[in-house]
């Protein structure tokens, strides 16, 4: 499922389906194969707060989250 063609979009997609609370069966992405942590979870240098996002083939992805006002 997850090749060359899970991109940025892929996962901004998904997520804002998520978070819209339309995400269905048809979207791209399997929710419960995913691996989600903190930064600081994961041990990212870094102030800002977010996510890490992993996908089975061991690809990976962050979601900085930073408030605009």
């Amino acid at each position: 499922m997850y090749d060359n063609e899970f991109t940025e979009e892929t996962l901004q997609n998904g997520l804002r389906n998520l978070i819209e609370g339309t995400a269905n069966d048809d979207d791209d992405i399997l929710w419960e194969n995913l691996r989600v942590h903190t930064f600081d979870e994961a041990g990212v240098m870094t102030c800002d707060a977010g996510l890490v996002i992993t996908l089975p083939d061991g690809t990976e992805f962050q979601l900085t989250i930073v408030q605009s006002r």
